[in-house]
């Protein structure tokens, strides 16, 4: 095909391509795929302690909960949810594969994922809430990012102190001081 003069000009160029893939992905995703839930962190509108890391005053501040379709979601429960003598405990972990274009709706985008600005951001699957530790572009045509994974923890409910937003992901009320015996929990389209 390189062979020809006019190459460049058929009907077969990066833009045909990738929307073929991404039309054939959202197929995909659509027949098998599942969805999870994503919250961005927002770093001005949020107050964090400044040696610890937790939520003071308004607390940490998320935009949005998008419900994000993924072409597959794997949780790895852990074996024992219950402390442990030595004071650790287990964390389930969150494998999820996904489309570029998807978590670009979130307002994640290639910059994000260079510079790690997605490291407090949260994902609810399962009534359970994680942190994303790891974004890695898994599949590219000429620079255009298509298959993108995530890798996250679970969040405990000794690590929400004082974040009202994800209260309904608390295991245990009372370790929140706003008084939370009367939420519910949300509602997870497309989850299990």
């Amino acid at each position: 095909m390189r062979g020809r003069l006019d190459w460049k000009r058929g009907r077969w160029n990066i833009n045909t391509e990738t929307t073929l893939i991404h039309r054939g992905l959202r197929g995909w995703q659509r027949a098998t795929g599942d969805s999870i839930t994503y919250f961005r962190w927002q770093y001005a509108d949020s107050e964090t302690h400044s040696v610890y890391d937790e939520a003071t005053g308004v607390g940490k501040q998320y935009y949005g909960r998008w419900q994000l379709p993924a072409l597959h979601v794997n949780h790895s429960e852990s074996a024992n949810t219950e402390p442990r003598d030595s004071g650790l405990y287990i964390t389930d972990s969150l494998h999820v594969t996904c489309e570029f274009d998807q978590l670009a709706k979130a307002g994640l985008t290639d910059i994000n994922i260079k510079h790690g600005k997605y490291q407090r951001d949260r994902i609810a699957y399962d009534n359970l809430l994680f942190a994303v530790q790891h974004v890695d572009i898994r599949g590219q045509i000429r620079r255009r990012d298509i298959i993108v994974t995530l890798d996250a923890q679970q969040i405990h409910d000794d690590e929400l102190v004082n974040d009202p937003q994800f209260a309904p992901y608390l295991r245990d009320f009372s370790r929140n001081s706003v008084t939370l015996q009367s939420l519910e929990r949300p509602s997870e389209e497309g989850q299990r």
